[in-house]
């Protein structure tokens, strides 16, 4: 096993404890000491608050940060310790597998979650230590990733207070320690990132006796070792493990990298050199390369390109193996301000890749061996600077795209057109394209923007046939100021869209054409009309509204325009639109758009209510608190005053008054909840669902 792969198997998770812990606990009470929570409203509260961190997950990183707020103040209210660390396990985790996707603008928001976080956490009792220490080290990992380093580094320093209290677990304490280490390392803090590797090693030596986790942390050891320069310590921790427990040619070869760039040359050929003399001792020339390459890969950024070179020289065949070298010492040698020895090696690379005859499918549907695995060195490594040379000098059309838009973003645009081949064909999924005509448009389209209007001009003059591409020139030229050219392309593309004989094609591309008409603030009424006549060439409705819904699309940016539609064919309030275009609206998370067809969605009662609930429920779910009670409103009138014809079947009746309940929780109404529930049929079920609403009273 390797031990660079060896990762750091996730303990079960805190929330699954908690959780099978609040089924079975005693009731606690509340910070006040005032609220019991009994055994059944646990297991009541557990639920929902699993139930809402779900939701949470599958929200847009827009909702879901303030929905993390919410839970968090939530837990504030509830001041009960345990629901408290079952909320801030969740938002951690919810953080930590999203905090990648977040933008420069959310950072602000982030950190006050985190600050909510920590003031959560501190007062934590001693007898949740583990989980205490898991949230803060958690959470200054997170402050460092977004820039705020000092309140990272107080944060993990609670951290570190904290884990001395994880009490007779030698594989909690341990796996703490070490996460603790990584935290000190993101925040550029060696020393105190060896205090803790150092505590983490004694502890793994003396009490860990799972032979399992002790192979995995003393492998996480040696890594983090090698991370602040303790070569000699990662050497120790390395013969605490079997030779099967890590690969040498990478391992021992790492640790003499981290040798060599503590100015300890010597150390480091002593053990590079017998790692060699295996290597090369190999008969079969394929795993001869493979380690040899590994050499290289791993030797190469401690610096001594000069000894990575002559490895290098040992590979006889122009393959991916040797390819993989020389970008590793291309891109190395940048880093080491080695312009001379980065200009051979590249130019070694583009020579290996042009005899081993790879430039067409390079980076193609089934080239995994060389660009897949040079794209996971560049991606992890930052070698891209080195990857987009050898693409250019290759003129590899599958991944050519990565260079052009470089060229076009530093305005060279001269280059970019001359990179173009004609034709270009790309693999894309199954097939075969030719993409020459759309790189030389997004090049034009770029000059355009820059002021150079003469490639554009010529580019579109004599398109004939398709009208969205002469609509993105006309709304280049628009956003240019160059309005007379704009207006000529748009009427250009209204007389290739009146000659369409095709139904659907003719309505969406007159769609097509009014959206883009709508967003340059120019009229749109005879387009939108034009529309209309179309679709009324159906004269059943539901084929009319399917061919509404089927351009629903084309006015994502202009709404007001897609419903103007509608109801100038008056099928706003038609059951087979209503119905289509509401389940759209709620599977794209717009409830807003989704509230309009309340009282339309749904072919008899049950799919009425269903569906007025559904929007309810989606505007919970975003926060939307105010407007779901408003909405409820709707359906217990509905239910309760409405003629016996907008009813559901008897038989339905109570679940619907349920659900209605259990949403007016939801929205802190806990009153009108209870007093709702009443409507219920007398049964089991009921005093059940009572029982259930009176937990959330307090």
């Amino acid at each position: 096993m390797m031990l660079t792969r060896c990762l750091w198997r996730a303990k079960l998770s805190l929330a699954l404890i908690i959780a099978s812990q609040l089924i079975y606990s005693v009731p606690i009470y509340a910070a006040d000491a005032r609220i019991t929570i009994s055994k059944a409203c646990r297991v009541e509260l557990t639920g929902e608050s699993t139930r809402r961190w779900s939701e949470i997950s599958g929200m847009s990183l827009t909702d879901r940060l303030p929905a993390i707020t919410r839970e968090l103040k939530n837990a504030q209210r509830r001041g009960d310790t345990t629901f408290t660390i079952q909320t801030l396990d969740f938002a951690i985790k919810t953080i930590t597998t999203q905090i990648q996707s977040l933008t420069d603008r959310d950072n602000p928001k982030l950190a006050t979650i985190l600050d909510q976080i920590v003031v959560l956490a501190k007062p934590l009792p001693s007898g949740y230590s583990l989980g205490k220490t898991h949230i803060l080290t958690e959470s200054a990992i997170a402050y460092g990733k977004i820039g705020h380093f000092t309140i990272g580094k107080q944060t993990l320093q609670l951290a570190s207070e904290s884990v001395s209290g994880i009490r007779n677990t030698p594989k909690d304490l341990v796996a703490a320690h070490i996460r603790l280490a990584e935290g000190w390392i993101a925040l550029d803090q060696p020393a105190e990132a060896a205090s803790s590797l150092n505590y983490g090693f004694e502890q793994t030596i003396k009490n860990l006796k799972d032979i399992y986790a002790r192979r995995e942390y003393l492998s996480k050891l040696v890594n983090l070792y090698l991370q602040i320069n303790q070569p000699t310590k990662a050497l120790e921790v390395l013969k605490q493990l079997s030779p099967q427990d890590y690969d040498p040619d990478i391992t021992v070869t790492q640790i003499a990298a981290t040798y060599f760039k503590a100015r300890d040359p010597v150390k480091a050929k002593k053990l590079l050199d017998p790692l060699l003399k295996a290597a090369l001792a190999i008969k079969d020339v394929e795993q001869r390369e493979i380690k040899l390459m590994n050499l290289v890969l791993h030797y190469a950024p401690s610096g001594d390109l000069g000894r990575s070179q002559q490895i290098v020289s040992l590979m006889k065949r122009p393959n991916s193996f040797r390819a993989r070298s020389w970008l590793t010492i291309a891109a190395e040698s940048r880093k080491f301000n080695q312009p001379e020895i980065r200009e051979s090696a590249i130019a070694r690379l583009v020579a290996d890749a042009k005899a081993a005859k790879i430039a067409d499918q390079f980076g193609g549907r089934f080239d995994n061996e060389w660009y897949g695995e040079m794209a996971n060195l560049s991606t992890t490594r930052g070698y891209q600077p080195e990857l987009k040379a050898l693409i250019a000098e290759l003129r590899a059309v599958n991944v050519l795209g990565i260079v052009l838009k470089d060229l076009i973003a530093n305005k060279q645009f001269t280059t970019a057109r001359q990179m173009v081949p004609r034709p270009m064909i790309v693999q894309i999924d199954a097939g075969y394209f030719d993409e020459s005509d759309r790189w030389l448009d997004n090049i034009a389209i770029a000059a355009l923007e820059a002021g150079q209007t003469q490639d554009a001009e010529a580019r579109i003059a004599g398109e004939k046939t398709d009208v969205r591409r002469l609509l993105r020139f006309a709304q280049a030229f628009h956003r240019r100021g160059n309005v007379a050219v704009a207006d000529q392309l748009f009427t250009r593309s209204q007389v290739i869209a009146n000659s369409i004989s095709a139904l659907p094609t003719a309505i969406t591309t007159h769609a097509a054409i009014a959206n883009a008409l709508i967003s340059t603030n120019r009229p749109a009424d005879k387009l939108l009309n034009r529309i209309v006549t179309l679709i009324q060439t159906e004269k059943a409705l539901p084929q009319q509204a399917q061919l509404l819904l089927s351009i629903s699309a084309e006015f994502d940016a202009t709404r007001s325009a897609y419903f103007t539609l509608a109801e100038k064919l008056k099928l706003l309030q038609q059951v087979d639109f209503a119905t289509l275009a509401g389940n759209q609206a709620i599977a794209n998370r717009q409830p807003e758009e989704a509230s309009r067809f309340i009282g339309y969605a749904g072919r008899n009662p049950s799919e009425k209510l269903d569906f007025a609930l559904r929007v309810v429920e989606l505007n919970l779910t975003q926060g939307n608190f105010t407007k779901a009670r408003s909405l409820l409103n709707i359906s217990i009138q509905t239910l309760r005053n409405g003629p016996e014809s907008s009813l559901p079947p008897i038989a339905e009746r109570s679940r619907f008054w349920g659900r209605i309940a259990l949403n007016l929780v939801r929205t802190g109404d806990n009153k009108t909840a209870i007093a709702i529930a009443e409507n219920v049929t007398p049964s089991p079920e009921r005093e059940q669902l009572l029982q259930r609403l009176r937990c959330y009273q307090n």
